[in-house]
This record gives C-alpha cells, structure tokens and sequence, in this order.
C-alpha cells in the first residue's frame, strides 16, 4: 500500500474507478454523450467517425460467430434433443413467434397521427426492386450470400449443415474446431465491446447534437411502446401461456423467475441468468415430477435449445423497424408485414447488428437509423433482457412438462387468459396512444421551408398577376415582326410567362414574390441579355397565342413537351423530366402505387385541370376505362374542395411541393408509369428566326456546366435550403453566445 497519502488517494480512486461494470461505463457513456450533445450541438459532428468506426467493429465478428456457433450448436445435440426440436419445440417457438409478432405490431396502432411531408426525392420514382425470394432463402452459393450478408440463406445453410453433423458418427473432432472458433470470436467480441464507452459516447453526442427536436420527440414514441409491449410479455402474456399449458399458478412461474428478471435487468445480460432459469425451473418442475434426474436431464437439454432461437425480447427489434417505417412516413402494408414477419424472424438468429441493418434494406428504410438504434439500444436493453428471461423460462417449463408427459389443456383457463390479456392489451394502447397524442406535437415546417424560399440578387422585374385584357394581348407596333432576340433586346424587357400553380418551379412565397427553380432561371437569363422582367400568367389554353402574337417572349413554369404543342411552338432542348403521378389523401397512397389496384377503386373519380391535356385525358381513360374525370379550375380546387375526388392527377416533382403545403396528402407515383414528360421553355415559331432558340439551347448547356443548374435543382426540388443548414441549438451557442 502506498504511504504517501495522495498515492494513496490516487490509489483508492483507481480502485474504484476500475472497481465500475462497463455497463455502468456505457451508461455513463450515454448521459455524457447527451449532455456533449446538447452543449455542443453540430459541433460535435467530427465524433461521427469514432461512432460509425465502433459500429463496423461490433459487426466484424457477428457473422463469422453466427456461422460457427449455430452450426456447433445444432451438431452437438443428442438425436433426441433433435427430435424435439423438430416436432415440440418448434411448434411452441412457432406459436410464441405469433403471438410476439401480432403484439409488436397492434402496437403501431398506438403512433400519433402527425402531419408530415417531405420535399421530392430521386428515391420516390425507383420503382420498388421485386424480392426474389428464391435468393433471400436458398444459398444457391453459400460464399455469395456471406459476401451480401443475406442473412435468412446464411440460416437456412447453418440448420442443414448442423442437422446433418449431428447424423454423423465421430464428429467431435470437427465440432471441436468449430468449438474453438466460436470461443475465439465471442473473444474479439468481448475485447470491442471494451470500447462500448466510447463508441456509445460518440454516437449519443452526435445524435444529441444534430437530430431536430422533432425526431427526438418522435424517439419517445419508441420508448413508451417499447416499454409496454416488454412489461406485458413479461408480466402478463408469457406467465399466462406458462399457466394455461402447466399446472403451475401465476405466483409460482413469477416467484420461479424473478431471481433471473432482477439479474438480467441489472446486468443487461441475457447470458448470466441462465444458470438461474435452469436450477429454478428444475426446483419448480420436480415438485410435479418424481423422476429428479430426468427433469434435470430435460431442462439440461431444452434451455440450450431456447437460447439458440430467436426469443420473443430478440423479436422485439422488429419493432424498431415498424416505428422507423411510420417516423419516415412509409406505414407498412398488410403484405410487408408479412414479408417482415418472416425476414424478420431469419434475420434475428444472429445478431441484431446484423440483422438489423439488414431489414432496414431490405424495406427500403433510411441504413442512418441503424445508429439510432444502437443508441437507443443502451436504454431499451434491461427491457429485452427482461423479456428473454421470461421466454427461455416460457420455452423451459412447458417443454419440459410435455417430455414428462405433464401437458395440461384446460379450455375455460385458456379462454380467461386469452380475454385477460386482450383486455389488458388494450387498455395499454388506449393510454398509450392518448398519451403519445398529448407528448408528441405537431412540428410540421416544410411548408415554411417552401414558402420561405427566395431568389437573391433578382433583376428589376414587373409582374402581372391577373389575366390580360384584350387591349393587353396586342404587342405594341412593329414588334410583330422583329426577330425575337432583336426585339427583347430594343425594349430592354424579357417576357415571361408563368404558371403560379407548378410549383416549385413557378409560385408566390410568404412575401408574395414571384419565385422557383424556373422563375430563377428567368431572372438568370434576363441578367445575362441586360435586360430586366415582365412576368404575365399563362395557361393551357393562352400560352400558344401568347407565344404567336409576342405577348411572351417564352414560358418558363415546368411545360412539357407534348404532340399537341409541336409545330404550334418551338421547344428549346428538355432542362428535366418528371413522371404521371396522382396527389391522394396521404394514408391512401399505398393504394395508387400499382395501376392493378387503382383499377379497383369503386366509383374512382380523377381530378383534371387545364394543365393536364387531351392526351393525357384520354391515357387516362384508357388505363382506368371506368373512372370518372373531375374537371376543376385550378389545383388548388382539389385541396380546399371537400371530397370533390379521389385523385389529382399531376406529376411527381409539382405533386410533392403541392404535399409540403397540405401534409395531409401525399403523392403516388404508379407503376408501371403511366407517361414521362420532358420540360423545355416554349417559344414562338417565326419564319427564319432561329437565333433566339440555339441562343436558349447553348445557355441552357451553360447553365448545366457550370452546375447552376444543379445547384438550383437541389435548392428549389430537393429542398436542400440554408435554412435546413441553420446549426441546431446548443447551449454554447445559443445560451452562452460564445460561438456564432
């Protein structure tokens, strides 16, 4: 011992401080990792490297151990332990799965309905890639599936290879190997998860310090359901299927397992409360069982077995994956419930890390939330361990009653259970989604971030806002015949003519100017000609004699190249393209993403306006021979108009900037599409007047070289806006003002 006494002390705190669990280490990780966050903001954001690192480690080994350990699991087994497996056990894990998964997923019922939208994304017009399912469950090449990560086939392999193993005289010397090697990569594993603290602390502060207050308050959506669907399956759901199937009373399998539920949530492990589950079980069986040793011998050979197989706490990541289906606005269909039903049960036989990542591709959600998850792991963790416990107890009990032939099947107590618990269940999705409902408010602000939009820097430009007068439709004299380069250039005004209602590439913001990716562009080129504005609305049916008699001198607001248009105007070269696309009330998208279903549709009734032209009217008809076409006025009809149709039909990029400002709709892009449509900027046919057109055509090429064009696209389409780059708040900058 140290005489000096700061040695001393210094001694003494080092002792302590080594003397800590790394799970209190991660759990202090975390409240700093927060508070890091919240003082620091985006400033924090350079930590993303360390947690995205601490991220591919964890996932380094989980394959490799998964591989080697269900193979030596599932070859070591006994031929009669085999045969359980395959007959009993399997029918009850089967039956927990069910009732686990009809749980998880009442409990999106629960989320609060929030007003939400999104600005247009690339993502929105891929058409969804067809699951072969062939490939996602049968390892035609094994290596393949390993290189992919395709994890069910992984299993699939893994359960064929061990089974076959353990038909095999003499193979220890082989699972012995594989022995060695699982203990070798739970080793890596243990040495990464050493640096737990850290990596948990680099994650947390970056998602404190950059996530908006609206995902975090979505998050708590998370927690509170989460927490109540693992309190119920613990202390209500599997203690029921335990009695119903046993002799045993609620208080003897709550008395039975509450040593390993205090274990496991204090130490977060699901590993260390096995020996309890096994002693305490053998205690409770064996007061219905005079043959000790063979319930000792049973128990010895199911709780292995359970703890190979994904437990109803392991299934209960798949509702991360349902919450962060619903936090993106992309509930999920009958069908993919199903689907994610079945992934994900395959997926989760290894490690969540693993799977995890897996199902968030395999739906198409956002791979970033895999960092949510881990981080919201740390909290979530005592809960499932929670969890597991009482299903390796559930799987242990009442297999071992069905070995010893113990089984019990009383209709009246099953019936009490199952209305018990359906009642419980539902007045836990009453308080938790009212309770949700008052916790999480509505934050919608992409309609803000649309209508704060601005061009900066524009030149001097006169707008018109009503439609022309006959005595305002005629040029002034001798204007009819100038060239048009000549003419925009002797007047010194550029004549545009907009639509107000195609947005965002034409629209009046919250300070009721004349903006949009097409109306910068008018700006751009009046700029470059040295002239200035004049903006006049157009339409359908005015721009072609507008264009004809010199009222404009071209129309820039998102036109399409159309047969009907050809040879009554000239088009400069195609700037976009956009795709037929419907606006629908946002739960009914889902249905106008196939044209097969929207066949379907009793009554189906489609809104027209004088955008949309003859030839889409009658491919329309043609694809939905029985729908009726609603003609309206403008746009804006469909969405202040109560119920006046089902659809309105549109295109995919005008669609969704018409969603940001009525979040309660949303855009379907059906497939296969129905028409694709070039934008260019219309321009009158004069006889030998060329020069205006290969003038457009070349600027246009300049516009895209020097990335204006692009640039733009992302501001005005993308919403990639500098109000989005505003830093997040934080205490040093917004409480403390020592940064700016």
């Amino acid at each position: 011992m140290p005489s000096n006494p700061i040695a001393a002390g210094l001694h003494d705190l080092w002792s302590r401080l080594t003397g800590i669990s790394l799970s209190t280490y991660i759990l202090l990780s975390l409240i700093l990792g927060v508070l890091a966050g919240l003082f620091f903001g985006d400033m924090v954001r350079p930590l993303d490297f360390i947690g995205k690192a601490f991220i591919k480690l964890l996932q380094m080994a989980v394959l490799p151990y998964i591989v080697v350990s269900l193979i030596h699991g599932l070859g070591s087994l006994s031929k009669s332990d085999a045969q359980l497996i395959a007959t009993k056990g399997l029918k009850l894990i089967l039956f927990l799965w069910t009732v686990g998964l009809l749980v998880i997923f009442a409990f999106s019922l629960a989320f609060p309905l929030v007003e939400t939208s999104a600005f247009f994304s690339e993502a929105d017009v891929i058409p969804p890639k067809k699951i072969d399912f062939l490939d996602l469950y049968i390892p035609s090449n094994i290596f393949k599936a390993l290189a992919q990560g395709t994890i069910p086939a992984i299993v699939i392999f893994c359960v064929f290879l061990g089974f076959a193993l353990n038909r095999i005289d003499k193979n220890e010397t082989f699972l012995n190997v594989f022995a060695i090697l699982a203990q070798a990569l739970s080793r890596v594993t243990q040495m990464i998860i050493k640096t737990a603290p850290l990596g948990v602390f680099a994650l947390t502060a970056v998602a404190a310090g950059t996530l908006t207050f609206e995902q975090l308050q979505r998050l708590q959506v998370y927690f509170v359901c989460y927490i109540f669907i693992a309190l119920l399956f613990t202390f209500s759901i599997l203690p029921a299927i335990i009695s119903c199937f046993t002799s045993f009373t609620y208080r003897e399998i709550i008395h039975c397992s509450k040593d390993a539920l205090i274990l496991g949530f204090a130490t977060g492990n699901n590993f260390v409360i096995l020996p309890l589950i096994s002693s305490n079980s053998k205690a409770l069986l064996q007061k219905t069982s005079q043959e000790g040793s063979k319930t000792s011998t049973v128990v010895d050979s199911i709780l292995p077995l359970a703890y190979c197989f994904p437990s109803l706490g392991r299934i209960l990541d798949i509702f991360f994956i349902v919450f962060v289906a619903w936090s993106v606005n992309l509930p999920l269909g009958i069908s993919q419930h199903l689907d994610l039903s079945v992934a994900g049960i395959m997926s989760l036989f290894g490690s969540p890390k693993v799977g995890v990542p897996f199902l968030l591709d395999y739906l198409k959600l956002p791979a970033s939330y895999f960092d949510l998850y881990i981080i919201s792991d740390v909290v979530t963790r005592k809960f499932k361990v929670l969890v597991q416990a009482m299903s390796f107890q559930t799987v242990t009990l009442i297999l071992a009653f069905l070995v010893l032939n113990k089984f019990t099947f009383k209709f009246r107590k099953i019936l009490a259970a199952l209305l018990a618990n359906v009642l419980l269940i539902s007045l836990c999705l009453v308080v938790a989604t009212f309770g949700l409902r008052y916790i999480v408010k509505n934050v919608y602000h992409e309609d803000i971030v649309l209508l704060s939009m601005d061009i900066p820097n524009p030149v001097p430009a006169k707008i018109l806002r009503s439609p022309l007068g006959p005595e305002q439709e005629q040029p002034p004299p001798g204007e009819g015949t100038a060239e048009i380069l000549s003419r925009i250039k002797q007047r010194g005004v550029l004549k545009v003519g907009y639509n107000a209602e195609a947005l965002p590439f034409a629209f009046f913001n919250q300070r009721e100017e004349l903006v949009g990716y097409d109306i910068y562009f008018a700006h751009q080129l009046a700029r470059d000609l040295g002239v200035t504005l004049e903006f006049i609305p157009v339409n359908d049916k005015t721009m072609d004699p507008y264009l004809e008699r010199g009222v404009c001198d071209i129309v820039m607001s998102a036109v399409p190249i159309t047969a009907e248009n050809l040879g009554i105007v000239d088009f400069t070269d195609p700037y976009l393209d956009m795709n037929a696309a419907f606006i629908v009330l946002d739960y009914r998208k889902k249905v106008f993403q196939k044209r097969e279903a929207i066949r379907k549709i009793p009554q189906l009734r489609i809104a027209v306006t004088p955008a949309n032209t003859q030839t889409e009217r009658l491919k329309i008809k043609k694809y939905f021979p029985k729908a009726q076409l609603v003609e309206l006025a403008s746009i804006k009809d469909f969405f202040t108009q109560a119920d006046v149709a089902d659809a309105l039909l549109t295109t995919d990029k005008i669609g969704k900037a018409w969603a940001l400002l009525y979040p309660k709709f949303g855009v379907a892009t059906p497939q296969p599409l129905m028409f694709r449509y070039d934008l260019a900027y219309p321009v009158a046919i004069t006889k030998g007047d060329y020069e205006f057109l290969a003038y457009l055509n070349q600027w246009l090429r300049l516009q895209k070289t020097n990335g204006a064009a692009k640039e733009q696209f992302s501001y005005w389409v993308l919403g990639k806006t500098p109000l989005r780059k505003t830093p997040r708040w934080s205490i040093i900058r917004n409480v403390l003002h020592w940064v700016h």
